[in-house]
């Protein structure tokens, strides 16, 4: 079940990559574009958010959670009809652990990183675009202006990041070609992956995460620092 949970989520991810890359050929990503709006912008980014509260919600299950605080609690929550409902809030309760906050997402057509859950480093408080994405899913005509170029990116790195940290999926998204090291058989990636950062890989190659758009680089025995700069990429 893991690896058709993994393929649905990776081609949803490919699909809206390739749409917001449709879409900067059009408008390519420079400053002065980053307050660009539009309804094509808009789905790109509910699509994006609902994907990751699915990913989120699934790798929950994994044991690496077990010891979080209510864990039972949100468990249950996650699928129900009736209020309360799980939020955003309570992903991060779950989450923070993970230090997704600390691990950046490279823009590869760009060269540059940042790092989309910035945010969650403190104890309360959500990345920029979350909130962008709650405007528009509650308002599409009132909050059109909140699907910004920029918004919609770094949901995208959001997502990006979720996927590739999901346990679950890593076995698949390696033999996808989606996790990969040079240096490294994909028999031995493949268990190595299973584990959290950093990977027991010990090649002194970078082990990393590539689409068509965005890279991040794991921590591991052998390559124990985050990319400096776009070169572990190409």
């Amino acid at each position: 079940m893991a690896a058709d949970d993994a393929d649905v989520a990776l081609d949803g991810f490919l699909e809206v990559e390739n749409r917001f890359a449709s879409f900067l050929r059009a408008v390519p990503p420079s400053s002065e574009h980053n307050s660009v709006h539009s309804p094509i912008l808009a789905s790109i980014l509910l699509d994006s958010c609902s994907l990751i509260e699915t990913v989120l919600k699934s790798t929950m299950d994994n044991s690496r959670y077990e010891g979080i605080a209510r864990i039972t609690q949100h468990r249950s929550r996650r699928y129900t009809q009736t209020p309360p409902f799980l939020n955003i809030g309570d992903l991060r309760s779950v989450f923070k652990g993970d230090t997704l906050y600390a691990k950046p997402v490279w823009f590869l057509p760009r060269g540059k990183r940042s790092f989309p859950w910035y945010k969650w480093r403190q104890s309360t408080g959500n990345p920029t675009w979350w909130a962008g994405y709650n405007a528009v899913k509650h308002s599409r005509f009132g909050n059109a202006r909140q699907a910004k170029l920029l918004t919609t990116m770094h949901a995208l790195k959001g997502l990006f990041l979720v996927l590739v940290q999901s346990l679950e999926f890593r076995q698949r998204l390696v033999e996808r070609g989606v996790i990969r090291c040079e240096g490294a058989t994909a028999q031995k990636l493949r268990a190595d992956a299973a584990s959290w950062e950093p990977l027991p890989t010990k090649c002194s190659e970078p082990v990393i995460a590539v689409s068509s758009l965005l890279g991040y680089k794991f921590l591991s025995a052998g390559s124990g620092s985050s990319a400096g700069s776009l070169s572990v990429f190409i």
